[in-house]
C-alpha cells in the first residue's frame, strides 16, 4: 500500500507556510466529509451519486501523490457508474490509509 505524501503541497507552496496550512485544512475539512457522503451513497445503493463523490475524492488522492491508488480510484469511479462494486474494498483501504495519515480529529 502506498503512503500518502505532502511533497506536492510543499512544491506548490514554495515555502509559504500559510498557503500550506490553508490547503491542508481544506483537505482535513473536505475529505472525511466526502468519504462519509460516499459511504451514505453506497448504503442507499445510489451508485451514480457515489461515483460523483469518488470523482471529487480522486483529485485529493492525486494530491497525495498515490499513483496506484489514483488508478484504482478511477477504476472504482467508472465501475460505480455501471452499478459495479468490484473495487469498493480496495477503495475503502485507500481511504483508510489516507484518513490514518491525516491528523486527528478527522471524523
Amino acid at each position: 500500500m502506498e503512503t500518502p505524501s505532502l511533497k506536492y503541497l510543499k512544491e506548490l507552496s514554495k515555502g509559504n507556510k500559510n498557503f500550506e496550512m490553508k490547503i491542508f485544512k481544506l483537505l482535513l475539512d473536505e475529505l472525511p466529509t466526502e468519504y462519509a457522503t460516499y459511504q451514505h451513497a453506497i448504503s442507499t445503493n445510489n451508485y451514480y451519486w457515489a461515483a460523483e463523490v469518488v470523482h471529487k475524492i480522486k483529485h485529493k488522492v492525486a494530491f497525495f501523490q498515490m499513483k496506484e491508488a489514483l488508478t484504482l480510484t478511477e477504476k472504482h469511479e467508472t465501475a460505480l457508474m455501471s452499478g459495479n462494486l468490484n473495487y469498493q474494498l480496495d477503495f475503502q483501504e485507500v481511504m483508510s490509509n489516507i484518513l490514518k495519515f491525516l491528523p486527528e480529529p478527522y471524523e
